[in-house]
Parts: C-alpha cells; structure tokens; sequence
C-alpha cells in the first residue's frame, strides 16, 4: 500500500463532523505498521486541512472523489498530503490531482535566498516554494506509473494555503505556474473549486483510485517505447504542436494570481509572454481580460497609436506588432541607449501591470535590440521587475 487511507470526501467530511479522522488515520498507520509515526505537524495537517479540502470538494459537488491520504512514492522524499482520484468530467478518463496543503498565513521571499521563503512562526532554513515540491512529485509520478506515462494530461498538481490571504503570500503568487504547480489560498477558493470541477468527477466503484494503489516498477525497455513523451534530461516534451491549448485555463490564472500579487506588494511588475502566435496571443488577452474583470480588475489592450496619459487601467495587454513602431524606429528613454520612450510610457499607463506577448521567433522588424531587448531594458531603466515566460513550456 502507498498510502495511508482511502475515502471518499463524503466519508473523509463525516468523519470529521464526528471527531473521528485524526483517531481513524492513526489507527490505520498503526494497521501499515511500516516503522515511525506521522509528526505533530502532518497530523495537524489531517485535522485542518484534510477536512478543508474535503469541503471545497463537497461544496463543488465532487463529494464522491475518492481522496488517498499521504501518498507515497518510492524515491521520493516525503508523502503527498492528499491524491485526489476520479475522472474527467467530459472525457472519463482517468484524472488525478496531487494536492500540497500547507496551514502557513503569512510568507515572505528570503532575503538573499533566491527561490527560498520565510514563513511565519517556522523557524529553521528558508522553505522551499510549496508548488515545487508538488510539481517535482508530479514528474515523479508520471515516470512511475502506466496509468499515466503518455498520458500527462490525466495529471495535475496544486498548493492550497487555505489559511492565507494572497495579500499575505504575494510573494508566492508570481512563482511561475505549470499544468503541475497551482497555486489557490482562502481568497481563491472559488477558482479552486472551479479548477476541481473542471477536471474531477467521481469514478464508478473507485476504479481510477485503484489504478494508483500499489507502485509500478516499469522495466528499461517498456519505458523506453512508452516514456516518448520525455527527453533525455527526463523532462515532459510534447510533440503535439502548441502545448498551451492542453490547459489555456492555467495561463489565464497565473495571469490573474500576478495582478493580485503585483496589487498585494505594490509593485508595478512587466510580463513578457512568448512562445505563442498572433493569433493565440490575441485569445490569450481577450480569456485573461475576462478574467480580470470578474475579479473586479479593469484591462485594455493597446494595438498602436499615441499611448493614452497613466494611469489607464489595472492591466495594459500589447502584442508585439503594435509595439513594431517603437521596435523599428525606437526614441530613447531620456537618451539611454536600448530603450524606447513608447514602451516607457506603456509601463506607466497601468497601474499594475504590463502584459507584452512576444510572437514565436520574437521577430525584430529590423532592429538589432529586438523586442524582447527594449522591453527589458526599459523595465530596467524605469526599475520595474519584468518576468519573461515561454508559455509553449510553462503551460503545457
């Protein structure tokens, strides 16, 4: 067995309401009698943030998932909290959510510990980010199990700070976001529970759940026909064309949790979004802006001209061929070399941020800095933080 105990989250929800799970999850460690027992803090995780995972699911109407408590991997330091098995809503395969559930409230970049997060009363070494440790988890499974290998899009992976506010994490919101690294606080348990119901139904007498039971030791030469879905350096390469059309959704998020963040801090931040068309980059913005607005932000997308006087908007989108103007025939930014005026005065004109979305190949009309060169330096000049994301990688 590879996990402590399955159930349901209506069972996993009644035995809550009862007292019960924390009592029922040890007398099942004690059943796997595998050697150590679960700390103070992983059992506080099973009285806390079990039961609100196991709500989010009943309030999304997935009270029948099945949920496998602290599952394990072999190789792999550290069980998942939480492995929620059903199946596609629409497609009824197979689909899996590994979810990392942390009861931290307020976290803070490191100083001098690039990647590395300062939580509130948790002493100690700097933390890793959460959603690394999930994603990392992911790929693990994803080389380990039949079930999945060829079949990543059956699997996702998400942090839930159920206790936190994102004007308490900011820091963690802008960590960039993968099909395998989610990120959802107390503030977002809307989209939560949309996340889930758009991947997760309940499975026919458990079968997904069963699937992932027992560990799978596939032999060298059956991963070699069947992991072509993974390069030499053991990374997910996919060979379908375009990969952000396997989860727009996730961009669109990641979007969103920067401008909050961004709002949280205080911070102007520059988004530099490439790897996509014209024309998916166009969607991409038109999908965001709803977003944005739903969430009480308000956005423009500039296609050219004489930039309007800042602030505009919450959000400013531009693509790369309305900035060709300023790429082909740039005018410095008070002189400075490598720097445009019109892309100076774009950054200005959103409170927050810019998002600029590069084409493939981020053509330079001609000019030898390029785009992606005068947007940063720029940024730079204007000491705004820019960000640069090769969605064809990231959101596959």
């Amino acid at each position: 067995m590879v996990f402590l105990m399955r159930l349901s989250a209506d069972e996993l929800h009644a035995l809550h309401l009862r007292h019960e799970l924390v009592a029922t999850l040890e007398s099942a460690e004690e059943r796997l009698d595998e050697g150590g027992q679960s700390s103070a803090g992983e059992k506080r995780a099973w009285k806390y943030s079990l039961p609100a995972v196991a709500r989010d699911l009943l309030d999304a109407g997935l009270g029948g998932v099945d949920m496998l408590i602290e599952y394990r991997l072999p190789g792999v330091q550290g069980p998942a909290d939480v492995l929620l098995a059903g199946v596609h809503p629409r497609t009824r395969e197979p689909s899996y959510v590994v979810a990392e559930l942390k009861q931290w409230k307020r976290v803070q970049a490191a100083p001098n510990s690039d990647g590395r997060f300062s939580v509130e009363n948790l002493p100690g070494k700097p933390k890793k980010h959460p959603a690394e440790q999930t994603a990392a988890f992911c790929r693990k499974l994803l080389e380990s199990h039949a079930e999945l290998v060829g079949h990543e899009e059956r699997l996702a992976g998400l942090t839930y700070l159920h206790n936190a506010a994102e004007s308490d994490v900011a820091d963690l919101l802008v960590y960039p976001r993968t099909r395998l690294s989610h990120i959802f606080t107390r503030d977002s348990r809307g989209a939560l529970m949309r996340f889930l119901r758009e991947r997760l139904a309940a499975a026919p007498e458990s079968a997904t759940a069963e699937h992932l039971e027992k560990p799978e030791r596939l032999e060298k030469g059956e991963l070699s026909v069947r992991l072509d879905g993974i390069d030499a350096a053991g990374q997910l390469s996919w060979h379908d064309g375009f990969r952000l059309v396997s989860d727009p959704a996730a961009a669109q998020r990641y979007v969103l949790d920067v401008v909050r963040a961004a709002y949280a801090a205080e911070h102007k931040r520059v988004l530099l979004l490439a790897g996509v068309s014209a024309a998916q980059g166009r969607h991409l913005a038109t999908a965001s802006a709803d977003l944005l607005g739903r969430a009480g932000y308000t956005s423009r997308m500039w296609s050219g001209g004489r930039v309007p006087q800042s602030p505009l908007c919450d959000v400013l989108f531009c693509d790369e061929a309305s900035l060709a103007g300023a790429v082909g025939h740039p005018l410095p930014l008070e002189g400075k070399e490598g720097t445009s005026a019109v892309v100076a005065e774009l950054i200005r004109a959103a409170r927050v941020p810019v998002i600029i979305m590069l084409p493939e190949g981020d053509a330079s009309g001609g000019n030898t800095v390029g785009t992606d060169g005068l947007v940063r330096n720029t940024a730079r000049a204007l000491q705004v933080r820019l960000e640069r994301i090769q969605l064809d990688e990231a959101f596959g």
